[in-house]
């Protein structure tokens, strides 16, 4: 039966290995499964799904979540989404229609964004989903699990796509302290 999984969590936490796994166990013929992943993530392959820790697959970039059903053809059985929390509004009606095509839909996205709210549509997709798989990383600062994305610099932007050198997967309390030392160094 065709289901929506979510795999959601923190930066450095494995979001697209675990993507690139249930691909990689989906099907062995690359025409049965389409991968994507949005526009402005042009970190490593340009035109791949990739980890942090160098697994890849193949994908398509696409500027707006109504692009995706374009690429779908009578092969396709399940459709992979990276940075699924990149997209617009259109994401939500698009997994929809993907699911009444009768294919399988996993995404993978950050769940909150480096302040600690919830990443645009994420909360909605998380209700969408039947299968919700929360993973989590090592704290940069102390060890322990981490579930919070912190940036390493000062910058406003909330779409910031980088890796080590801007970010850092914190525990909430490690998280808490960078975000007070961060505002003492303001005043």
């Amino acid at each position: 039966m065709n289901q929506f999984t979510l795999i959601y969590g923190c930066m450095f936490a494995g979001k697209s290995t675990r993507l690139i796994e249930f691909s990689q166990e989906f099907d062995d013929d690359p025409a049965r499964k389409l991968a994507v992943k949005p526009l402005l993530d042009n970190r490593y392959a340009v035109h791949g799904v990739n980890s942090h820790n160098g697994l890849t697959i193949p994908c398509h970039r696409v500027g707006k979540p109504e692009e995706i059903t374009s690429l779908i053809d009578d092969n396709v059985k399940a459709v992979f989404i990276d940075e699924i929390q990149f997209f617009d509004i259109q994401i939500l009606s698009t997994v929809n229609y993907l699911l009444t095509m009768g294919l399988e839909v996993y995404g993978a996205g950050l769940d909150r964004d480096y302040l600690g709210r919830d990443f645009g549509h994420m909360p909605a997709l998380k209700a969408l989903a039947r299968n919700r798989i929360q993973v989590h990383a090592r704290c940069s600062v102390c060890g322990s699990k981490a579930d919070h994305t912190f940036r390493v610099y000062d910058s406003d932007q909330l779409i910031l796509v980088g890796h080590s050198d801007a970010y850092e997967a914190r525990c909430a309390r490690c998280w808490k302290e960078g975000e007070a030392a961060k505002a003492g160094s303001k005043g």
